[in-house]
């Protein structure tokens, strides 16, 4: 009697502890396929950290975003090596970045938010203005979608920034790769003009801690229009 009873109890064990086994196996199955898809897959499971210091959440109350239409015409009409920067606003996509050789061309967008981040790359606000001398341009774009080819640009490849006030070339003079603690490449240079490209290095799970990219310096620059004191001394 004793025997029966203790199969029974067994029984009911092992009724009760089964579908907790099928749920660990079926969780296990699950993490392994995660791990072993590619990192695009993944998108929505990642916690990519952009502009950490100044980084914000996903509400856009207040937000105004402006579309503008920028042209990328290789050949104006008339340009000039000095003229007048137009400062945008934040939200503003104020530029064309493209990069032939990584088959990129995106908008650029003034200011850092999870909004605009959906839109393109992002210019942090702390950084020069696209023409200004010194300075240093820093433009981020999420690795799953914008910079996803960032990886691909190698020194010496050409990165073209179209405005609505001129038109700037830059030569990739250094691939990049830093922790997100470092900001030795985001900050501003007491001399010189630089365009920081970046993303995030790519990883199955977690939030990444490297950044990689590109360091470039101008080659060529055409204003479309001159500056208020030089037009006025002629």
């Amino acid at each position: 009697m004793a025997e029966q009873t203790e199969k029974k109890r067994g029984g009911k064990a092992i009724l009760i502890l089964t579908p907790f086994l099928l749920l660990l196996l079926t969780g296990g199955i699950l993490i392994l396929c995660y791990s072993l898809a590619p990192t695009h897959r993944l998108q929505k499971y990642l916690n990519i950290a952009f502009m950490d210091n100044l980084k914000t959440t996903a509400q856009t109350d207040g937000l105004h975003i402006i579309e503008n239409d920028i042209s990328t015409n290789d050949t104006p009409s008339e340009t000039f090596d000095a003229g007048e920067i137009i400062y945008p606003t934040f939200g503003e996509q104020y530029a064309m970045l493209q990069i032939e050789s990584a088959d990129i061309y995106v908008s650029v967008y003034y200011g850092v938010n999870a909004e605009l981040l959906e839109r393109g790359a992002c210019q942090s606000t702390q950084s020069a203005i696209i023409g200004e001398n010194p300075g240093n341009t820093v433009i981020d774009a999420h690795v799953t979608t914008f910079f996803s080819d960032l990886s691909k640009v190698k020194t010496g490849d050409t990165v073209k920034l179209y405005t609505k006030y001129g038109r700037f070339v830059y030569k990739v003079t250094e691939q990049i790769e830093f922790s997100k603690e470092d900001k030795r490449y985001l900050t501003v240079p007491k001399e010189g003009e630089y365009l920081t490209l970046y993303t995030c290095k790519p990883q199955v799970l977690g939030s990444p801690d490297q950044r990689v990219g590109v360091r470039c310096e101008p080659v060529d620059k055409e204003f479309y229009a001159q500056s208020k004191q030089e037009g006025g001394t002629q």
